[in-house]
């Protein structure tokens, strides 16, 4: 645990440094860039660690070389992203201020629950540069081998397990819909609610819970604490050796729906993309630059941080299925 804990904040330790050194070492003529904002905040909802601050801090080491302005990072964690979601509104529309945040689900989350004065239309989202997918977890030191022998403890044991969950998540939502379709009540887990990835990681590598619905991708970085049970996947993948959720609840003739984890998106104020339309494209322009770049490329890779481009429309298209997903299902989460 510790060596991984070690390299995430050497990670972040690293992209803030880089940030400074780099914005220092600017020759004057990208200092004096059009660009009209001095500066570019990116406001994370969550607390420092997760996948969304790692991917953030990347940003904020390789923007300013395109953009011309430094770039800072903010964590603003609270009510499942909600706070931070909403701060990002109250901050002036002049380009001055992005966001970045697991779009899918925490804001759809946010503003199916009535959390925080969000508007959907209210966000434009440049780019879905992180896709993930859930995986359930349990700490290494855990005596569960398998799906079925978790579940028969669940039943056994009801109320005794433990799972580390951000409150109304897709991991969250996915777990209430697995106890329902195998007859058990949503108390039969302790749910232990966290504010980020990041702490939920760690009270899994440290075996402060019994499992976690959690994504995939981003907890990579425990790979080594603790042992995956089953995949939300329709596909496996080579990251964690693991059923499909479904094929594990075939024994129990049941199946859940599969829902998308989290998109980590690049997102701006959809009143600043519309009334400063040339400031709107410097930026998209400049990210999207960034994204190209050899170094950008060499240093996510070596973080475990993906950097796909899939642009303002298939983004949107692709939360809006997501949204409707979600507003399927967002009833679970108030029962």
């Amino acid at each position: 645990m510790i060596r991984h804990m070690t390299r995430r904040a050497a990670l972040g330790a690293l992209a803030a440094a880089a940030v400074a050194t780099g914005w220092a070492g600017l020759p004057a003529p990208a200092r004096a860039a059009d660009y009209p904002a001095d500066r570019l905040t990116i406001i994370v909802p969550f607390n420092p660690g997760g996948s969304a601050d790692r991917m953030a801090r990347a940003i904020a080491q390789f923007l300013p070389e395109e953009l011309g302005v430094p770039v800072t990072v903010v964590n603003r964690p609270g009510g499942s992203g909600a706070l931070g979601h909403t701060y990002f509104l109250q901050q002036p529309d002049d380009g001055s201020t992005a966001l970045v945040s697991p779009v899918n689900p925490y804001l759809i989350s946010n503003i199916l629950r009535d959390q925080g004065m969000l508007d959907w239309d209210a966000f434009k989202f440049v780019n879905g540069q992180w896709q993930d997918y859930y995986v359930l977890l349990v700490p290494k030191d855990e005596p569960y081998q398998s799906f079925k022998e978790l579940v028969d403890f669940i039943k056994e044991n009801p109320g005794e397990a433990s799972s580390a969950i951000i409150a109304g998540d897709g991991g969250h939502l996915s777990t209430l819909i697995m106890l329902e379709q195998l007859g058990l009540p949503s108390d039969a887990i302790n749910f232990i609610t966290y504010d980020g990835g990041g702490p939920m990681r760690t009270a899994l590598a440290g075996d402060q819970v019994t499992m976690s619905v959690i994504s995939g991708l981003g907890s990579d970085v425990i790979k080594d604490d603790v042992r995956a049970l089953a995949v939300f996947r329709t596909e496996p993948h080579a990251l964690w050796d693991a059923p499909l959720i479904n094929d594990a609840l075939a024994d129990y003739g049941v199946e859940i729906p599969v829902l998308a984890a989290d998109l980590r998106t690049f997102t701006v104020q959809t009143s600043f993309a519309e009334e400063h339309p040339e400031t709107y494209q410097m930026l998209v322009d400049a990210y999207h630059r960034m994204l190209d770049r050899d170094d950008f490329k060499a240093f996510i890779g070596e973080s475990q941080i993906a950097g796909d481009w899939m642009g303002p429309e298939a983004t949107k298209a692709s939360l809006d299925e997501s949204y409707a997903t979600f507003e399927k299902y967002i009833d679970r989460l108030e029962e």
